[in-house]
């Protein structure tokens, strides 16, 4: 049976799984992120398996902000639902992995693929539409200002 790590460590063996140091301010490859996300899904986490829905991973990317704050994200979030001693929800953790950009008049709107361990589509066809998205293809011409990795309850 495989060891399930408490939800708690989940920071920790992404940024173990993908080399990313918390003190290190350089920005990584989308290539080694994208590795990084492949190896951490195959990690069980102690989620209930009682609901459906309860370890999940999230691609997306928006323009955010106002004029003056504003920027263009694109991120890989794990999720995690956390229930209480009766099984009812309690709240989420999520586990983001985040790019950030200079705001650009090519990259507007709003993307989301989710992929549920619980779900229906195996986790290969959801990496491989994630990874080959053309997204991945802007980074060539516009560099990222940031990255950042950080876990939080919402």
């Amino acid at each position: 049976m495989t060891r399930r790590l408490p939800i708690e460590a989940a920071e920790a063996a992404f940024r173990d799984l993908g080399g990313f140091a918390a003190e290190d301010p350089t920005v990584p490859p989308p290539a080694r992120l994208l590795d990084a996300v492949r190896r951490f899904a195959a990690v069980e986490f102690e989620v209930s398996t009682e609901l459906p829905e309860q370890d999940g991973l999230l691609f997306q990317y928006a323009a955010v902000g106002a004029v003056g704050d504003a920027a263009f994200v694109l991120s890989v979030v794990r999720q995690f639902e956390v229930v209480d001693a009766d099984g009812d929800h309690e709240d989420y953790v999520q586990l983001h992995a985040e790019y950030r950009f200079a705001p650009d008049p090519e990259w507007t709107g709003h993307h989301e693929d989710w992929w549920f361990r619980d779900g229906p589509e195996p986790f290969d066809a959801w990496f491989a539409r994630v990874s080959a998205h053309p997204v991945w293809g802007r980074f060539p011409r516009s560099a990222p200002t940031g990255f950042e990795i950080w876990q939080e309850r919402v």
